[in-house]
Order: C-alpha cells, then sequence, then structure tokens
C-alpha cells in the first residue's frame, strides 16, 4: 500500500512536470545560441525619440494613504517631458479619502486628472480603467490631441524614471507592451529572514517568472501576459475596441484575460527586460531592471486571498483549455504557454500531499516504517529522477533571484537550509492553501439561478516606501552619464573621489580631467533636474532680435533668446547658477515685464549662433509657426519647446506635431 502510493504520486509529479524539465532545457539551449537575448536600448534612442502623448491611469479605491505619495514620486522622477504625460486618477464618489487625494493632486499639477466614476464603489478594476478610459478620448477631443497610448499603474507602483521613456520608444514598434514587476525587499539579513519570508516568497516568484519565464515567451513568440500593471496599449488597440470597452469586466484577472484576447486578434504583447547602470550611495555601480517595483503583502492570510484570485481568475475563468487548442490563430508555443498557465491549479494541489511523502521519507529512514521508495525499485528511479528535476528548478530559480537581488537573497530563498529552502516551503504552502480556496470558489458558486451580481472589486491593502528609501530610486548626474556610455564605472568612482577631496562639483571635475564634455554634463544635468537642453544653431536666431537685444549684451552674459510668445520670452544660457542674476538683468536693464524662462545650452553653442545668426532662414519660419501656435492657445509652451528639441532642417515643425499627437487639423486651424 505505502509503495503503490509512493508509486503513484511520484508518477503524478513527473507527468505534470516533465514538460518544464523539457522546456527549460530547449530554452537554455536557444540562450547558448544566442537566441534568447534581448536587445539593449541606447540612452541616445529614447532621447532621440520623439515623445508622444501618454496617458497614465491609476485605477484607486480606498488608497488616501499611498496614492498621493505614488503620483509625487513619479512627477518628481521621471524623465519624460512634464508636459507630454497626463495622469488620471479613477476614483469613487463614495470614498471621500482618495477624492481629497485626487483633488489635491489635480490642483497642484496640470498633468494630473480627477475621474470620478458614475458608480459608487467598489465595482470593479476592469469597470474602473474602462470608465477611465472613455474620459480619456473624451479629453482628446477637448484638447485637439491623440495620445500616443495608454499606460495602466497600480496605487502602490514605484515607476521608473526611464519607463515612459522606454514604453513611448517601444510604442513605435509594438501595440502592447509590458515592463518587469519585481516586488520591493529589504536586503536580508538574519534579523530579517524571518520578518519578510511571506513578501520574500512574492520576490521568488516574480523573479523567476519576470526574468526567466517571460523572456523566454517573447523570445519564441509564444503567449506573454499581462501583470496588470506597468502595462501599455497603443492608440490601435484602444480603437480596435467599438465599445471602448477594453478590459473585461466580468474577469478576476482583467489583465491576463485581456493580454489573451489581443493575442487571439492577433497583437503579441512585447515584454521589455532592460538594464541600466547606476551609481549607489556608497559609491559602489550596480545594474538594475527598467521595472516596476512594490510593497507586496507580507501576511500569509493576504497573500492567500490574493494568489487565490490569480489563480481563480487565471485557471479557472479566463479560457477553457479546449478552446484554445482549437484556436487556429495561436501557434502551438502560445498553446503550451497557456497549458502550462492552466495546469498550475493541479500542480499546485499536489504541493501539500508532496510535502506529507517527504517527512514520512525522511521518517522512513530513523524509524522501522514501511518503506515508501525501496532501493533499485521502479519508485526509487523515478524519485531520483524527480529529484533531478527539482535541483534543475531550484538552480533556475536561484539564478533569477541573484541576477534580481542579489547574491543574498538567492542563498535566502534557495539554499537556507539545505535540501528544504524555508522561504520556498512557505511558498508552495501558500500556492496549496490559495489553490485549495481557489477550488473551493469554483465549484461552489452561487446558484445560477439566483441573479448574479456584477464582480466587486477584490482589493489587496497597499503601503508605499519609505522616503529614505525613495531617495535611493531617484537618478543623478553620474546615473545619467553611465546610462549613456559616456562614462565608465571606473572613471565615475575617480572623479567621485577627487571631487570630496578638493570640495568640487562632480561635473566641473568631469570637464576639468577630460572625461566628459560641457555638453554631457549639461544634458546630463537637465535631466536630472527636469530642465530643457536645446543645441542652439545659428538658423534659430536672427539678426534683428540680436539688434533688439545687443550683441554685446548677449555676448556678455551668455544668452540667446529662443522663444517669444508675447507673455513669455524663452532664453537659451549656459550656466543654471545663472538665473536669478539675469533675471534681474533682464528685468532693470531691458525693461523686460513678460514671464521669463530658461532652456540650456553650451556656451559655444550659444557664441556660435550669436556670431552666425542668420537674416532669415527656414528654422526660423518653423520657430515663428511654434510662437504663433502657442500665442492662440492650441500648444503649450512647454509642448513647444519640446518640440523646438526635435527641429532639424529635414523635418518641418508639422512632422513633429503630428509625432507628438497634436490633430493637424487643430494645428493648421491655428496657424
Amino acid at each position: 500500500m505505502i509503495y503503490s502510493i509512493g508509486l503513484i504520486f511520484v508518477t503524478l509529479l513527473i507527468v505534470i512536470s516533465l514538460d518544464d524539465f523539457i522546456w527549460d532545457i530547449y530554452i537554455l539551449f536557444r540562450s547558448i545560441k544566442g537566441k534568447n537575448r534581448t536587445s539593449l536600448i541606447t540612452y541616445k534612442e529614447l532621447r532621440d525619440t520623439v515623445p508622444g502623448f501618454l496617458a497614465v491611469i491609476v485605477a484607486a479605491y480606498n488608497e488616501e494613504n499611498v496614492l498621493e505619495e505614488v503620483i509625487e514620486n513619479l512627477i518628481d522622477t521621471n524623465h519624460y517631458p512634464s508636459s507630454m504625460y497626463h495622469i488620471f486618477l479613477g476614483v469613487y464618489p463614495n470614498d471621500p479619502g482618495t477624492l481629497k487625494v485626487a483633488d489635491r493632486l489635480s490642483n497642484r499639477h496640470p498633468n494630473v486628472h480627477k475621474v470620478v466614476h458614475v458608480l459608487d464603489g467598489p465595482s470593479s478594476k476592469a469597470d474602473n480603467l474602462n470608465n477611465v478610459i472613455k474620459n480619456i478620448l473624451e479629453f482628446e477631443r477637448e484638447k485637439g490631441i491623440r495620445f500616443k497610448g495608454i499606460v495602466v499603474h497600480d496605487s502602490e507602483d514605484l515607476v521608473h524614471p526611464y519607463e515612459l521613456l522606454v514604453e513611448n520608444y517601444l510604442l513605435n514598434y509594438h501595440k502592447a507592451i509590458q515592463m518587469p514587476v519585481f516586488p520591493l525587499q529589504e536586503m536580508p539579513n538574519i534579523k530579517n529572514v524571518f520578518k519578510n519570508i511571506i513578501s520574500g516568497t512574492y520576490a521568488d516568484e516574480f523573479a523567476e517568472n519576470h526574468y526567466t519565464l517571460l523572456k523566454s515567451r517573447n523570445a519564441t513568440n509564444s503567449f506573454v501576459p499581462s501583470a496588470g500593471t506597468g502595462f501599455a496599449l497603443s492608440r490601435e488597440i484602444i480603437d480596435s475596441f467599438p465599445d471602448n470597452n477594453i478590459f473585461p469586466v466580468g474577469s478576476l484577472t482583467e489583465d491576463y484575460k485581456l493580454s489573451l484576447l489581443l493575442k487571439q486578434k492577433g497583437y503579441n504583447l512585447h515584454y521589455v527586460l532592460e538594464e541600466v547602470e547606476r551609481l549607489k550611495g556608497d559609491g559602489k555601480v550596480v545594474r538594475e531592471f527598467i521595472s516596476t517595483r512594490s510593497i507586496f503583502p507580507s501576511t500569509y492570510s493576504a497573500a492567500v486571498r490574493q494568489k487565490s484570485r490569480w489563480i481563480y481568475g487565471i485557471t479557472m475563468q479566463s479560457f477553457k483549455l479546449k478552446d484554445i487548442f482549437r484556436h487556429n490563430n495561436l501557434s502551438f508555443t502560445s498553446k503550451y504557454s497557456l497549458y502550462k498557465d492552466w495546469k498550475a491549479k493541479f500542480g499546485n494541489l499536489l504541493l501539500g500531499p508532496g510535502y506529507l511523502i517527504f517527512m514520512y521519507f525522511l521518517l522512513s529512514l530513523v524509524l522501522d516504517i514501511p518503506t515508501m521508495y525501496p532501493r533499485f525499485s521502479l519508485s526509487w528511479y523515478l524519485m531520483i529522477f524527480l529529484t533531478l528535476m527539482m535541483i534543475e528548478r531550484q538552480f533556475l530559480r536561484g539564478r533569477a533571484v541573484k541576477n534580481v537581488y542579489g547574491f543574498k537573497s538567492a542563498f535566502i530563498s534557495v539554499f537556507f537550509p539545505p535540501l528544504l529552502p524555508f522561504r520556498m516551503f512557505v511558498g508552495n504552502i501558500i500556492n496549496f492553501h490559495a489553490t485549495a480556496r481557489a477550488w473551493k470558489m469554483y465549484l461552489f458558486k452561487t446558484n445560477t439561478k439566483r441573479k448574479r451580481k456584477a464582480p466587486k472589486w477584490n482589493k489587496t491593502d497597499h503601503e508605499f516606501v519609505e522616503s529614505r528609501v525613495l531617495k535611493t530610486f531617484r537618478r543623478n548626474l553620474g546615473d545619467i552619464l553611465l546610462h549613456e556610455k559616456l562614462i565608465s564605472p571606473k572613471e565615475l568612482q575617480y572623479a567621485l573621489k577627487k571631487s570630496s577631496t578638493n570640495g568640487l562639483r562632480l561635473g566641473e571635475v568631469l570637464i576639468k580631467e577630460g572625461i566628459v564634455t560641457e555638453e554631457n554634463v549639461l544634458i546630463s544635468l537637465c535631466k536630472v533636474n527636469k530642465e530643457i537642453y536645446l543645441k542652439t544653431k545659428p538658423n534659430m536666431v536672427s539678426k534683428k532680435d540680436l539688434e533688439l537685444w545687443g550683441n554685446d549684451f548677449l555676448v556678455e552674459n551668455i544668452m540667446i533668446p529662443i522663444l517669444n510668445t508675447g507673455n513669455t520670452i524663452v532664453f537659451a544660457i549656459s550656466n543654471p547658477d545663472d538665473k536669478e542674476r539675469l533675471i534681474s538683468l533682464l528685468r532693470d536693464q531691458k525693461n523686460v515685464k513678460e514671464d521669463i524662462k530658461f532652456i540650456y545650452s553650451t556656451k559655444e553653442s550659444i557664441l556660435n549662433s550669436i556670431r552666425n545668426a542668420k537674416e532669415n532662414s527656414y528654422t526660423l519660419k518653423q520657430i515663428k509657426l511654434l510662437e504663433s501656435l502657442t500665442k492662440s492657445n492650441t500648444i503649450l509652451l512647454e509642448e513647444a519647446i519640446t518640440a523646438l528639441k526635435y527641429l532639424d532642417l529635414e523635418i518641418d515643425i508639422q512632422q513633429i506635431l503630428d509625432s507628438m499627437g497634436f490633430l493637424r487639423r487643430e494645428v493648421q486651424q491655428a496657424s
């Protein structure tokens, strides 16, 4: 009897896991041959891509504790032009706390908009998102613009500073994009190993899925599911849904079901795994992923509730396996990927009995009880093979955790203690319990004869990162220079040491040592300080304007007029520390009454533009058109300056405005 139980169990485990083992070997050989490597996007490619309007959606209910900090951090740290993205907060009329936060944010920031649902909450996340999308389309009609895409985030997300830049670039090549999601984790030590064990199981699983699994699915053109956050959809996909109800309202995992619908429609969800170098506070240079980070549940009950919802929504609600295998639009690898997701509702149930059998096996080594796996029997050989498969899976998980979180986390995840890692054990028990709960939800559904109610938003309570931790995610001058490959880690560490010793700014040291140019430093500082850099050229300024302001005055103060909208005059200067002095000078000596705004260029570019200014040029005509559009309120001043950054002799301003998302008819009418 004992032998039969052991044989049946080990056979079931091998049957349900063998395909995973074969898939892992296949992907390993693809990686060795170089077919599974993600291409690196350079910072120059991101910077040189004309920014299109992006709509960031955050659906919120009872999120007053985190929403304000999340949005403020997003606005403060991201490197996308502030006038080119709008944040839409989906809130409910019966949620006064979140409404107050949304009011404060929308009053404080012109690109933040409160969208109040017509229904009391919570309805469902899908319903909230669909309602916001309809309001976004109305916003487009009012403003005469067209969004390049929408980006979905949760109300507790820590959004990477480069994410919108990456999505703007990739939306030129892909219709749907998923960024990695990695749970935030404390650096592990003896004191917090058990304190963080529940959230640590999320870190392990997301590292394995988002570092290994989704990357391999993307490389093999398989089905890539959305994670529901860090998720971007092109305007073309929005238009492909005539009623604009993009997210399936009846699903607990609307993100997964939507990505499946898109795959069936022929849209591939592109998974992005991009790394950047950056400088830590201790002077060390590390690599990090451009990913969404957030704090995941830290209690057993919250983890079980959340994972029950995921398992039920994905494996029991989103699709039927027989329909998938009949679907002609899905490739074999996509069908197999869906099968891998579907079988989790069975595989997870074997985890509980598996540990009981393992305990019996250990006891049989020291107690006089019947042996479950007699040596050299069929079950013994099968158990050896199963053990090898488990070691292989454990190795792959450790590799993923190491690449995302480092060696310490990998050790805690898969080697502490040896043979039966405690964190993996806890994660498996959570998955077993959550799967059993999902089966209960499925088997004991509400009587179908009763009136069905719309599914409510089954939310998880959220918290956000402490301010001291947030500082570590901000970019600085060294980070930008590293990302642009303008400086090596060794050169940066040398310059930092010299800067500290001599009491000089890092930029000054880098320029004096000839490591980077003034232009390199100025461009990077503008990114850090959310200012605009523009390489001025002689064809951007007329001799008439130079005479108006005085050549000597402009040369002496190293400044040049760029735009005059009637209400605001925009000057290019080279020294950010000179702003207050120049404002006083312009007010006192030149009697300037208009608002004054500065953008930045190098000293060399400004002086060259003054010395070689043109009497008339095509570029000057384009600048005059921008001034006209700004005066008529067709575009904002910030939008005009952004467009000017991409103006070249071979591209006219209309093409740039088209790429940004301004409707041609609105621009033509204004001009």
